[in-house]
Formats: C-alpha cells, sequence, structure tokens
C-alpha cells in the first residue's frame, strides 16, 4: 500500500482558540501539524502536535521550523484591544503578520493561510482595518502564495461568550445582514481550512461583502 505524504503544517497562534480549534480537528493521518506560540504549551494526551515556544521578533527561532513547511496557518490576533495589558490592533495582529511575511518572502515553499473576517459591525471598524492591511501585505509580498479566508464569527462551546451569540446569529442568516457575518462553529471552519489545504475549493476563500 503505498503511503500518504503528510503535509507539514504551522499554526502560528496555535495555542489560541483558533488555533486550538485547528489543531484538534485537522486529521493527523494527512497533515504534521507544529504550533508557534509564545508560551510554552502543555498539549492533552493524544494531542501529537508540535509545540514551539518563540519570540516572533526573532526569526532566527523559527525560520528554520517554517521553512520546510508546505503551509504557514496566521491565527494570531485579538478581537477587541485592551490598553491595560498594551494591547493594539498593531502589535498584537499587523506587526506579527508583517514578521511572517517578510521571513516567508525570503523562503520558496511554504504558502501562507491569513484568517481575516468577511465583515462586522461598525464598531468593528478598526478590526477590520487592520485585516485589510495584512491581506494587502500579503497579496503583494507573496503573490500566489497567499490564500486569504473570510469566515466571520467562530464558535464553539468551549468559549461560551461565543457560542450563545454564534449559534444566534446562525439560525438567523437568511436575514442577508446576519449571512454576511458568517457565523461558522470551530469544527467547520477546521473543515474548510482542511479543504483548502488539501486543494479543494471553500466558500470561505471569497468575501461576499466590500470592506472600505
Amino acid at each position: 500500500m503505498e503511503t500518504i505524504s503528510k503535509q507539514k503544517i504551522v499554526i502560528v497562534g496555535g495555542t489560541g482558540f483558533i488555533g486550538q480549534g485547528l489543531v484538534k480537528n485537522l486529521p493527523p493521518d494527512l497533515f504534521e501539524i507544529h504550533s508557534l506560540s509564545r508560551h510554552s504549551f502543555m498539549p492533552s494526551k493524544n494531542d501529537i502536535t508540535i509545540y514551539h515556544a518563540v519570540d516572533l521578533e526573532k526569526p532566527e527561532q523559527w525560520q528554520g521550523i517554517i521553512a520546510d513547511a508546505d503551509w504557514v496557518i496566521d491565527a494570531v490576533g485579538i478581537l477587541f484591544p485592551n490598553p491595560l495589558k498594551h494591547q493594539t490592533y498593531h502589535k498584537n495582529s499587523v506587526k506579527p503578520a508583517k514578521q511572517l511575511i517578510a521571513i516567508l518572502k525570503q523562503e520558496t515553499q511554504p504558502k501562507f493561510l491569513f484568517i481575516s473576517a468577511n465583515t462586522g459591525p461598525f464598531f468593528m471598524k478598526p478590526y477590520l482595518k487592520a485585516k485589510l492591511t495584512v491581506e494587502t501585505l500579503a497579496k503583494t509580498q507573496l503573490g500566489s502564495r497567499a490564500f486569504i479566508v473570510y469566515p466571520g464569527i467562530v464558535f464553539d462551546k468551549d468559549r461560551r461568550s461565543s457560542y450563545l451569540l454564534g449559534i444566534l446569529i446562525k439560525k438567523c442568516r437568511r436575514l442577508s445582514y446576519f449571512d454576511h457575518l458568517r457565523s461558522i462553529s470551530r469544527l467547520e471552519f477546521a473543515t474548510e481550512i482542511e479543504q483548502i489545504l488539501l486543494g479543494f475549493p471553500s466558500h470561505l476563500l471569497k468575501r461576499t461583502v466590500t470592506i472600505k
């Protein structure tokens, strides 16, 4: 029987809410998954993901990890800024992506998958602007190696604050406004990402609204 070669997937921000959703749901028989994050992480008993604690501002710590990867997935970022923690969209979302893209430009193999957003309510405009900044940079610097996905609210029972809202929006998706918000469960999101990694189409690769 012919052995299927696994793809090497590096998830930057693999210990976060979105990253862990991918770690838990991407099939290990198809993917060798690596996680890059700032802090060490204690995986669950059956988690065979390879975790790396690195500083993204020090490429020498992680460039060798992504150099031979098939895909690098950017799952880093914040939903809302927090002045008390000195968190801003530029510092916590845009800057890490710029650092990744700069190193990926030096490599030839890895494809880059950026998790953007389809749209959001008016008060999320700064969040969407930060996403657009990264999208433009990725497309300009990496060309056809850059892939952008446009989910809405990603929800899961592990995060109650998003779960109830996500379910509500999904039930109202027959209304165009709520449909554009693209509420999606973490499992469904991971399934769509898997399709993209394997070279298949996904509706998340297209934004359904124009963001300015």
